[in-house]
């Protein structure tokens, strides 16, 4: 048996050969998250709970091609695409339950905390007009 001299031996000795794993860690390649439309929440649950995007797309391109050749779409692509809808559907509606709890909660600290600031809010809202928020250097007892 050849052997061949490495003058690199050094950069494998403690692994006894050659390293080959594949690291998949956000402190070596952050992850990036692009949102070309719609609520960040809402598409990263659909993505995490339902569908990756690729399948959303792959879903909808088998049922297109099928109708473009005019045959009747895979029942069980359809099925699994009507399922998708209804859970974004669901998670929509979670979301807009949850800003409004939130928006309520921020509501109530707000009328504890600075009622004048409360009224005004309800005033201007109530009057169509844009809400002017002192600035405050110190934070009001």
């Amino acid at each position: 048996m050849a052997t061949v001299f490495d003058p690199f031996w050094f950069f494998k000795f403690p692994f006894a050969g050659d390293v080959k794993q594949r690291i998949n860690s956000p402190w070596f390649s952050p992850e990036l998250t692009f949102n070309f439309a719609g609520d960040a929440t809402i598409e990263d649950r659909v993505v995490a709970e339902v569908a990756s995007y690729g399948r959303q797309i792959g879903w909808l391109n088998d049922i297109a091609l099928a109708l473009v050749e005019k045959r009747k779409p895979d029942p069980d692509v359809v099925a699994q695409l009507a399922e998708a809808v209804k859970a974004i559907e669901k998670i929509k509606a979670e979301q807009k339950s949850d800003a409004l709890h939130a928006a309520v909660a921020a509501l109530d600290q707000l009328m504890k905390s600075a009622p004048d600031l409360y009224e005004q809010l309800l005033r201007d809202r109530n009057g169509g007009t844009v809400l002017q928020v002192p600035v405050f250097t110190e934070m009001p007892q």
